[in-house]
């Protein structure tokens, strides 16, 4: 079934930098009237002024925040049809070494609690659309781990298992749940370690494309290889991610 863009009320979380600034651009570009949300003032006056779009700092991973937040989109935007859950933070840990506790659970929150409950907060507004939908960006890493990323892939693969679970609770609904699998890409999160990244813009095009086809999972560029390697043999993909 197909789906149109235009004029959809959009919020994207994450939306200053990375694949969730090129998804703003490109939604707008599109026609969708689209909000923003990041934690830095500077960084979502800068996104105002380039792409002309809505902004509101929010932490995702305070409770006040959101509910400030849910405020901001039914003021500013009178509803809501499709939310996007871009936001994320990965570190590195050496699990040899004593887990540094706060990170992680840092980590944890910002990758796979924060999406439930900017999803809970604002899932009445999505079910009063007609035709709405969510988009949890998970990662390749949900199905085989990066050694080095061991708790940004474990939030990831939670969020995965949450967007399976979202889904099935919400078939009889308007609502869409739509998994985005994006490859490695050029953000300031992969700097250092982005050989062979593509540009977050390709990505926010795939994602677009696919939500106009009523994609329930878009697996993206390089990480369908490693989704395709997965179902055939789970220990012959995580064995490529090692050192990773």
């Amino acid at each position: 079934m197909k789906h149109t863009l235009a004029m959809k009320k959009v919020l994207v979380t994450g939306g200053t930098r990375g694949i969730g600034r090129a998804l703003a651009e490109t939604l707008s570009q599109r026609g969708c009237e689209v909000m923003v949300c990041g934690r830095s003032r500077a960084a979502l006056t800068e996104v105002e002024r380039s792409l002309g779009v809505r902004t509101v700092r929010c932490d995702v991973t305070s409770a006040a925040d959101i509910a400030a937040l849910r405020s901001a989109v039914q003021g500013e935007l009178c509803g809501l049809d499709l939310l996007v859950n871009n936001a994320g933070l990965q570190l590195e840990h050496d699990l040899v070494d004593a887990l540094d506790v706060e990170a992680a659970r840092r980590e944890t929150e910002v990758n796979l609690l924060a999406p439930m409950l900017v999803t809970d907060a604002l899932l009445p507004l999505l079910l009063a659309a007609p035709d709405a939908a969510v988009v949890n960006v998970t990662s390749a890493l949900a199905l085989a781990p990066a050694p080095r990323a061991p708790v940004y892939s474990a939030a990831k693969a939670g969020l995965s298992a949450y967007t399976h679970a979202l889904r099935a609770q919400l078939a009889e609904s308007t609502v869409r749940v739509v998994e985005v699998v994006p490859p490695l890409t050029r953000t300031a999160m992969t700097a250092g370690r982005d050989d062979g990244a593509v540009e977050p813009q390709v990505v926010a095009e795939a994602i677009a494309r696919g939500l106009e086809r009523g994609k329930q999972r878009l697996v993206i560029g390089k990480a369908r290889a490693l989704s395709a390697i997965f179902r055939v043999s789970p220990a012959l993909a995580r064995c490529v991610m090692r050192g990773r």
